[in-house]
């Protein structure tokens, strides 16, 4: 299974806006040695990378895109998004609808639960489809 490392996310969507440590952690609300361990870290808790998304302007799923060499730098698929959207609603113990990412539901299925969680919460998990 491709690798996922948020931390590295956070950094390149850090640099493309062209924004030091510092001016990010201000954005956010955190001190710059928060942003440094973030950045460092494979998985953040969900919470802290709902705030790294917002103040980025990205998706929670472009944080969540593996990282592998056949699909660096490609955009992932409309059912590899869901997949990674759910996995992130299954692990949110708040939202306990008792589905686990194993489990054999339709692509459909899972992208209107994670739809649902979308509003819910509040949060993007997904990109807007036409």
């Amino acid at each position: 299974m491709p690798e996922v490392h948020v931390g590295r996310r956070i950094r390149e969507a850090r640099e493309a806006l062209r924004l030091n440590q510092q001016e990010l952690a201000g954005k956010i609300g955190v001190s710059q040695r928060a942003v440094s361990y973030a950045e460092k870290q494979v998985w953040i808790k969900q919470s802290t990378l709902q705030k790294y998304a917002r103040a980025l302007g990205r998706p929670l799923a472009y944080f969540l895109r593996p990282y592998d060499a056949e699909s660096e730098g490609a955009a992932l698929t409309r059912e590899e998004a869901i997949q990674q959207a759910f996995a992130v609603v299954c692990r949110d113990p708040e939202f306990g609808f008792g589905s686990r990412p194993g489990e054999q539901l339709s692509i459909e299925t899972k992208r209107d639960i994670v739809r649902l969680y979308e509003r819910y919460k509040g949060v993007s998990l997904l990109p807007e489809e036409k």
